[in-house]
């Protein structure tokens, strides 16, 4: 068993597309879960990076940026998040009694 699948950090991907009639539709990925933080966050980077670079590579006017958040790393195009991976904790926290 792939112990991706057992992980207790989810990396999703929140992005904007372009839908049947033009409009932005927003879609969500999981790009999995792991067991320690660290690779999560480093997943997350490691993603936004290349969507980075491929917006780049596709455009030669239009400025994207990834920035750093609490949660994961952001896509940006001016204030507009094109993009957002986002690392989720999957354990719920508990309340003490």
């Amino acid at each position: 068993m792939n112990t991706r699948d057992l992980g207790t950090f989810a990396v999703l991907n929140f992005s904007l597309e372009e839908g049947d009639d033009g409009r932005p539709v927003q879609r969500t990925e999981s790009c999995g879960t792991f067991l320690e933080v660290e690779r999560a966050f480093a997943v997350a980077r490691e993603r936004a990076g290349r969507e980075l670079a491929q917006l780049q590579a596709e455009s030669c006017t239009t400025v994207f940026e990834l920035v750093d958040t609490e949660w994961g790393y952001d896509v940006r195009q001016d204030y507009l998040v094109v993009s957002r991976f986002w690392v989720h904790d999957r354990t719920p926290s508990a309340l003490p009694l």
